[in-house]
Formats: C-alpha cells, structure tokens, sequence
C-alpha cells in the first residue's frame, strides 16, 4: 500500500503541523477542512492511513468513519479529538475507528502509531495478491486466492487451532482450552461460533466438519 494519509481536520495549524511531520517520513498527505470537502473531492485513495477530526463543521468525524467503513474495510483509521471521557472514546472506537487520539496529542508519538498501522495493513494488502490460503492473526483475517474473510477475535482463534491440526478433529474442550479462563467459554459458545465460521469461510470453498462423538475438523 502507499504510503497515503488522508487528513480530515478542520483546523488549519493542526493540518500544517502534521503535513510538515508526515512527508518529511516520505508520506503522501491529502487534508480536506470538512467532511464535505472530503466527499466530493473528485478522486480519493482507495487505501490509506485516515486521521480524522470528531468535532468537525457539518457533519461529524464520527459520521464520517461510518461512511467510510461501509466501503473499505481494511484501511486503518484514527478518530483525532479533544473528547477525552471513557464513553466518548469507546463510542469513536465503536464507530469504526482502529485507534483514538487525543488532543492535544504528540506529534512523535502520533508518527509512531501510524507507520506501525501502515506496516500491518501493507502487509494485508501484499498477502491479498498471493494465491492459496493465509492467516494474518493481526487482522483476524483468513486470505485465500485473493478473497479475504474477516473474522471476530474468537472465530480466528477456533480457526487457527482448526487449521494447525488439521489432520485431526479438534475436540469442543480442545476449542476451549484456547481461550483465557476469565472468558468463560462453553461447549455451546463453540458450536455458535463454529456455525458462523461455518457461513463466512463457505466463501472460500473452507469446510468445517462435524465429527459425530469428537467434535470438528477444518477440510480445505
């Protein structure tokens, strides 16, 4: 992926400051001073690193991710604001937003955070071209000939146990066992998420089998 951030703030001084920071380590910086200005900019990356304001004019920053979620999945977004209560910054993450920044925010340390989501979605984005089957356990994603399934925590920890031992059926105890005691999972908990892993990975030709009396198998 290049090396593209996309600026959505409203504050001219802050867009300067991180423009000046960002190209000096070789990024490309688009900044639009509203949301407005953003969607109808005639061409946008397709992927890239978003830095995005809450408290914009118009409509939110907030709003904004959403948008942007519904399209593109896998670029990395920091929601940038000067709200700094537990709730406001669960609801900015829960909007779609990978990280949360608060104003006023280091600009060194802002630099790291973003050339480390850089890296990670990079590394997505060349496993994307390779054919056959790959997990990437940071994006809780299974890639295979290109098509990638996006799974939850749980789903991709079951279905890494299930692909490491392929050659065996996984016991619903084994499936258990991955997970840390303070999650409290059941033998019911696993047979939900073996159904909906069941649905998702039927999108890459991936089977789960029952294995009457022992559990589940991955076929592949």
């Amino acid at each position: 992926m290049k090396k593209t951030i996309v600026i959505i703030e409203d504050e001219k001084e802050i867009v300067e400051s991180l423009r000046y920071l960002l190209e000096k380590h070789q990024f490309t910086v688009n900044a639009y001073l509203s949301a407005e200005e953003f969607f109808s900019a005639k061409t946008r990356p397709d992927h890239c690193v978003y830095l995005v304001d809450w408290n914009l004019p118009g409509i939110k920053g907030i709003d904004i991710i959403r948008t942007i979620r519904l399209k593109d999945k896998i670029s990395p977004i920091f929601m940038m604001s000067a709200y700094n209560k537990s709730d406001q910054i669960i609801e900015g993450l829960q909007s779609g937003a990978d990280d949360y920044i608060t104003k006023p925010f280091n600009y060194e340390e802002l630099l790291v955070r973003v050339g480390n989501a850089h890296a990670k979605v990079s590394s997505l984005q060349d496993n994307l071209m390779n054919v056959g089957l790959k997990l990437i356990p940071e994006a809780h994603s299974v890639i295979k000939d290109g098509v990638t399934v996006n799974l939850t925590s749980r789903e991709f920890i079951i279905f890494n146990h299930l692909y490491k031992h392929q050659t065996n059926a996984s016991t619903r105890e084994e499936l258990i066992n991955q997970f840390d005691k303070e999650m409290d999972m059941t033998a019911r908990n696993i047979d939900v998420h073996i159904f909906s892993l069941r649905k998702k990975m039927n999108k890459i030709n991936i089977g789960i089998e029952t294995v009457w009396g022992t559990g589940y198998k991955i076929v592949l």
